[in-house]
């Protein structure tokens, strides 16, 4: 095996393996799980259902520009596989994860549909669980791989927003 081989594996070994929509997935189970024994109603139906309208909207949106930007670069949206580009363009130009806010906004849309408060409290330790077992990893792997170029659109974008 050459060096190139070797680095790349090695940087391969950095990536989180955890399937990011996993943690929002836990917090709708565990949201509805809670709900069972200790409901919290958010509010009026129309209200949530309208805020629920509203957040699937702005993911559905935000997950089709990601994707369209993912595939523009000709990098892949699967944050298992290796990462060809640096993707600035799209909502990379305002957020480096928009893909994992799209979880997290579907989490949202399902609390508010569902009427239930905890759905939308668990909002918080997915995006927690989101940045410490896969964000900082890729950041890790993308500083690793491209240098002084993440760095600087590190430095231009925020994380989150």
């Amino acid at each position: 095996m050459n060096r190139i081989e070797t680095a790349s594996r090695d940087l391969e070994r950095i990536k989180s393996r955890m399937p990011p929509p996993l943690p929002c997935l836990i917090g709708v189970l565990a949201g509805v799980g809670i709900d069972l024994w200790l409901p919290w109603s958010i509010g009026p139906r129309p209200v949530t259902i309208g805020a629920g309208v509203a957040a699937f909207l702005a993911m559905v949106w935000l997950a089709a520009a990601t994707g369209r930007a993912f595939r523009d670069h000709a990098t892949p949206v699967d944050p298992a596989r290796e990462t060809l580009a640096i993707v600035e363009t799209g909502p990379f130009r305002f957020t480096r994860n928009p893909a994992y806010l799209a979880a997290c906004l579907l989490q949202a849309a399902i609390g508010c549909f569902l009427d239930n408060a905890w759905v939308l409290v668990f909002i918080i330790p997915a995006l927690i669980a989101i940045q410490q077992l896969v964000v900082l990893r890729e950041e890790a792997y993308l500083e690793a791989k491209f240098g002084e170029a993440y760095l600087s659109y590190k430095a231009r974008v925020r994380r989150w927003l």
